[in-house]
């Protein structure tokens, strides 16, 4: 489940992304965040080593939704509603 849901929020921020026209190392520049961070949630991992599935603080979040000029809702909402799916905890 946690690969699906990496897959899902490195989607939602990729698209945002490019419909805002902005490059991977603007949003990191906007988030306050080092841009190979940013890369590895687009690509839904944490690190290159281990090959995680990502999974940012709260805070990055927060960064990333300002960044991506978005709701945290809206930059969760689709991740959620997949967890609650696979979790079998209901919509």
């Amino acid at each position: 489940m946690e690969k699906n849901i990496a897959s899902l929020f490195a989607k939602t921020i990729r698209e945002r992304r490019e419909d805002l026209g902005m490059s991977q190392e603007e949003v990191a520049q906007k988030a306050g965040i080092d841009r190979n961070h940013y890369q590895l949630m687009e690509h839904a991992r944490s690190d290159r080593k281990t090959n995680r599935p990502a999974n940012p603080q709260m805070f990055t979040l927060l960064r990333l939704a300002e960044a991506l000029d978005m709701p945290l809702e809206d930059l969760l909402e689709g991740i959620s509603i997949t967890y609650r799916r696979e979790s079998g905890a209901g919509v």
